[in-house]
């Protein structure tokens, strides 16, 4: 597990993980992710619950991109190279 942090001048002291963002998918015909759920949605969410120990973060809804958000370095990679666009 690695998980890199930075900071902010704003809080000094606090450290934020870094978050890697991985595309998977895009919507069709500019449609919001949020009302487009496909099955490789489904078939994305699996394997992040079965692989995944950190968290992670889907995308926002509003977007036509469809993403993954993760604060490990190695299982943003796993995921890039198994479902990465």
């Amino acid at each position: 597990m690695t998980i890199s942090y930075t900071t902010s001048d704003k809080w000094p002291g606090v450290k934020f993980p870094k978050l890697h963002k991985v595309v998977y998918a895009h919507t069709v015909d500019h449609v919001q992710a949020f009302y487009q759920r496909s099955y490789l949605d489904h078939l994305v969410d699996a394997w992040l619950k079965e692989n995944c120990r950190s968290p992670y973060y889907h995308g926002p809804g509003y977007l036509e991109e469809k993403s993954i958000q993760f604060e490990d370095d190695e299982e943003a990679f796993m995921f890039a190279l198994k479902w990465g666009k």
